[in-house]
């Protein structure tokens, strides 16, 4: 370990955070501060947040201001306004428009789906911008295979872990984009409904809902919420961050690796970079069905907040559906009895993240930073005891991302936290007597806050998670990595 792992850095206070899902109990947004103030823009979105704008329709052509030539944004279908909600009485007032993204196949049938009848899903997003805006925009990532678009609630914190909504001021002063990317709320967390059989196997990655999922409506999303910030502020943010965990954390790294330049730095927690290797890891159960699937769930999720190890049969019933589903799928589209694995394999360069698949990032803050502007960065953050997404997926990350980007690249633009006792968004019970004060959804960390402040000042001191193993954030050395059951085997 090295010596810059052994200095101790200050600990941010923040409120906990709720997740109704029972694989992304979620981890602390906190009341963030922000490198700069808020403005009050009150009395232009009372002029531009209209319920005029409810059923407006855009062409995709209205994007082309958010696109980069270099690193080019997926085409859209055309976007609308399906709802705007003026919300002046709460603390702080806000501005909500909801919508959907239509797909680019004509009439959404996709011509590599095996079944004429299927239709292409919209992604549906909602864009909040506060009354008091600092001038920046985050992105917000998903978790699981499926979730809504749901940012705010009824004043409430919804399913989400960072909310600006007035129950949770975790982003108040942000304006914030979440999006479904097309999955759509399903009755289990686990089943990827939106994978289609294809005429041949080679037809699956193709599809547009499957590339959506996996990368795409990263960016149709962002472009989207560009445009509506800039249309009803009548500016362009200054900074634009994303912020996921789990499927939202490999989001966060896709969208870097796709377009460099339009993200000034993410957050990603427990992301799942090589996320087919790990759907190759279970086994089918012989029987399964949504109670198997949901109780196997569920007794996970207990077994880890108790602190206990969760078995592999637990956790593979736990997660049957999606297996099943994607075994189905692949023999429908003509493979053999290794069709699953031949599946994964295909599914492979649109759903997982490689380190080498940074290196446009870090030539993109290179040539950002000679240019005398702010920096790029990122932060990962991992629990040693995720049931669900091994450390191993972050530790292995790290680990061949130290050894393919230069050191400087690396110490410059990279802080990954490996934290003690937490597991997929929560601190498990063994955690409560080291700390306690610690709240089981609570990272007592300000992940935003430290992100912002470091983009702007390259010597910005660290924050930490509560039980970090390495306060500093500096990448850990194979030993380490191997003591906390972090480091790949093949490593």
């Amino acid at each position: 370990m090295t010596k810059t792992e052994n200095r101790e850095s200050s600990r941010q206070r923040c409120a906990p955070r709720l997740h109704k899902s029972f694989f992304l109990a979620i981890a602390c947004g906190g009341i963030f501060s922000s490198a700069h103030a808020a403005s009050d823009i009150s009395s232009t979105l009372i002029r531009t947040c209209s319920n005029q704008l409810n059923g407006t329709a855009y062409g995709d052509t209205e994007l082309k201001e958010f696109r980069n030539s270099k690193f080019p944004s997926p085409k859209t279908g055309g976007f609308n306004i399906t709802s705007v909600k003026q919300v002046w009485l709460a603390s702080p007032s806000y501005c909500l428009i909801e919508g959907k993204i239509q797909p680019t196949s004509p009439d959404g049938i996709d011509p590599a789906v095996k079944a004429p009848d299927y239709r292409v899903p919209d992604i549906n997003y909602q864009v909040y911008i506060p009354s008091k805006w600092n001038g920046k925009f985050i992105q917000l990532g998903g978790g699981a295979f499926s979730w809504d678009a749901g940012v705010v609630q009824n004043g409430l914190l919804t399913d989400l872990q960072f909310s600006p909504s007035s129950g949770g001021l975790a982003l108040s002063d942000y304006a914030v984009i979440h999006s479904d990317a097309g999955a759509g709320e399903s009755s289990q967390a686990f089943d990827p409904q939106f994978v289609r059989p294809g005429k041949q196997l080679s037809d699956v990655p193709k599809q547009e809902a499957v590339k959506n999922f996996g990368q795409d409506s990263i960016k149709k999303s962002l472009d989207v919420g560009l445009y509506l910030v800039k249309k009803l502020t009548g500016k362009a943010p200054t900074d634009t961050y994303f912020v996921g965990i789990s499927t939202g954390g490999r989001q966060a790294l896709k969208a870097i690796a796709n377009w460099p330049d339009a993200y000034d730095g993410v957050v990603a927690g427990a992301p799942p970079v090589d996320e087919t290797n790990l759907l190759r890891t279970l086994e089918v159960p012989a029987v399964v069905n949504d109670l198997v699937t949901n109780l196997s769930g569920g007794a996970a999720v207990l077994t880890s907040f108790f602190g206990k190890d969760v078995s592999e049969k637990t956790l593979n019933n736990g997660l049957a559906a999606t297996s099943q589903h994607l075994t189905n799928v692949a023999i429908e589209s003509g493979a053999d009895y290794d069709g699953y694995n031949k599946l994964l394999d295909e599914l492979a360069p649109v759903w997982d993240v490689k380190p080498g698949d940074l290196a446009n990032f870090f030539n993109a803050a290179a040539d950002q930073k000679k240019a005398g502007k702010k920096g790029k960065k990122i932060i990962i953050y991992q629990g040693t005891s995720d049931f669900l997404v091994p450390c191993t997926q972050a530790g292995g990350f790290v680990r061949k991302l130290a050894e393919k980007a230069t050191a400087d690249e690396v110490n410059n633009s990279v802080r990954a936290y490996f934290i003690k006792d937490y597991s997929h968004g929560f601190y498990n019970t063994n955690s409560l007597p080291k700390k306690p004060l610690l709240i089981h959804l609570q990272l007592n960390w300000n992940a935003v806050s430290d992100l912002d402040k470091w983009v702007h000042d390259d010597s910005a001191e660290a924050g930490a998670p509560s039980l970090a193993r390495n306060a500093s954030g500096a990448i850990p050395g194979d030993q380490a990595l191997s003591a906390w059951k972090c480091l790949p085997a093949s490593q």
